[in-house]
């Protein structure tokens, strides 16, 4: 019906993609490199699949294996996936489809390793808000 000269296609318009940044310090110090760099090749793959997923979805609340954090840590999530330990990457939203990344770390048994992550995530959250010390570094995600 596509070709009857009376029909009209609408195009869907396209949405603008989310964009991850990492936190790194104003000195060149890149934690979550540091952090990515632990993780298997099944797992760096595994996460970069994620983001590639997140950046085509509009809200956020959509996102698969993402838990938003209560308490004295509103304002940060959390994206779960295993990789042989659950690893958790902590984050922020920053503005129009911009997500920061503040720390990587593993979880078990309620125990986040490092042990400081969470006060860590909270910590680098202020200093982002503040401008303190910091600058930010764009996570590359393939796209189809």
């Amino acid at each position: 019906m596509t070709h009857h000269k009376k029909v009209i296609v609408l195009k869907k318009p396209k949405t603008e993609l989310w964009r991850f940044f990492d936190f790194t310090y104003a000195n060149g110090n890149k934690p979550i490199d540091d952090w990515h760099n632990t993780l298997s090749d099944y797992g760096k793959q595994f996460l970069s699949n994620l983001l590639k997923n997140y950046s085509k979805i509009e809200l956020p609340i959509h996102w698969e294996k993402v838990k938003f954090l209560r308490g004295s840590m509103v304002g940060i999530w959390e994206i779960r996936f295993d990789d042989g330990v659950q690893q958790r990457l902590l984050g922020i939203f920053d503005g129009a489809k911009r997500a920061v990344f503040l720390i990587g770390c593993s979880h078990k048994g309620g125990n986040y390793t490092p042990t400081d992550a969470l006060e860590t995530g909270r910590k680098r959250m202020g200093q982002w808000e503040s401008g303190d010390c910091i600058k930010t570094n764009e996570r590359q995600i393939t796209t189809d």
